[in-house]
């Protein structure tokens, strides 16, 4: 029988079918290899790229010198947002502007992070100061973000492997600066701040909190940081890292924080990767929007391991075959 759960964070339901790993097929890989002879995020291949944003060295300063880079930032080629646009003048096209089909001119910020000039397809292949540094980087980036007219959001992942929308194989994170703050967003915020009001503390927290004191589903617990399996995870092996300090936000990590972060971000990739052959995954950082509260974020791995179907698309439910008890437990060993 199936487990119907609820995940305030998100505001979905998600039914843990266990059953459901025993189907033919499940978990088959559905990677498709494409052959590429020109990689434009190696080293040496700079000008395959639009004009690099910045580069740094390895000890995060940024550098003259576009030879000598350890991570390099470059504008989207193929951007859905863009600087073009305006920020104060919505753009219709077609039929033009409705109260009920709103347009927006699509202008904001999309930006690739290259965190090595080495060819890696996976966070696990990465240092621990390759990953330091990129979410260095990105603190910066974020900044920058923020100080823009017209950008209100955001939002930093990375699609390792095709089947997680990867279109390089060369791993990169991309950085949106968006000009709204989508319904999920906002709901996701307004929730946070009525448990704020409630109960005081953020809803991260207070679910962070109760996770370690049931405890079968954290995987790493340290004194800034824990990684847990949720308990309504909406697919299998989803994992937060979550921190504890909650009174401070991602751009007020410092070096031992970023430090302590890419750590347990490349090991639980690690430790889903010792469990399942070459999985597609993505990694979310969980910003609210620049309007709110600076404090409450989060990191969220999602492997790709299933698809949804009918019901999940239609309903919004998400069907996992792996309770997240049994995930942690895995992933610990």
């Amino acid at each position: 029988m199936s487990d119907l759960r609820h995940d305030p964070i998100n505001d979905q339901w998600v039914a843990i079918a266990k059953n459901r790993i025993q189907r033919p097929m499940e978990f088959v890989p559905i990677e498709q290899r494409r052959q590429q002879l020109l990689c434009p995020f190696c080293k040496g291949n700079e000008e395959q790229t639009p004009a690099a944003i910045a580069h740094y060295d390895e000890n995060g300063t940024p550098l003259s010198d576009p030879k000598a880079w350890m991570v390099r930032v470059v504008p989207n080629k193929y951007p859905s947002f863009s600087r073009n646009g305006s920020a104060s003048h919505p753009a219709v096209s077609g039929a033009g502007q409705s109260e009920i089909c709103e347009s927006n001119s699509g202008y904001g910020v999309q930006e690739l992070i290259i965190p090595s000039p080495r060819h890696i397809t996976s966070i696990s292949e990465l240092n621990d100061q390759e990953l330091r540094l990129a979410l260095k980087v990105a603190q910066d980036r974020i900044a920058d973000l923020n100080s823009m007219d017209g950008v209100k959001h955001a939002m930093l992942f990375m699609n390792c492997r095709f089947a997680a929308g990867a279109s390089l194989g060369h791993i990169h994170m991309q950085l949106i600066g968006s000009p709204v703050v989508s319904s999920h967003l906002q709901n996701r915020f307004d929730r946070d701040q009525s448990h704020r009001q409630k109960h005081g503390c953020s809803l991260i927290e207070s679910l962070m909190n109760w996770e370690i004191e049931q405890s079968e589903r954290i995987v790493t617990l340290t004194d800034a940081f824990c990684v847990v399996c949720p308990f309504a995870s909406r697919s299998p092996f989803q994992v937060r890292i979550i921190p504890r300090d909650t009174r401070s936000g991602y751009l007020d990590l410092d070096s031992q924080g970023l430090a302590e972060l890419a750590q347990h971000c490349r090991q639980v990739v690690t430790m889903l990767e010792s469990q399942i052959q070459e999985p597609a995954y993505n990694l979310l950082l969980h910003l609210d929007p620049f309007a709110g509260d600076r404090s409450n974020w989060f990191v969220e791995l999602l492997p790709r391991l299933t698809k949804g179907a009918g019901f999940e698309l239609g309903t919004d439910i998400w069907v996992n075959p792996v309770p997240p008890e049994s995930a942690a437990e895995q992933l610990r060993s």
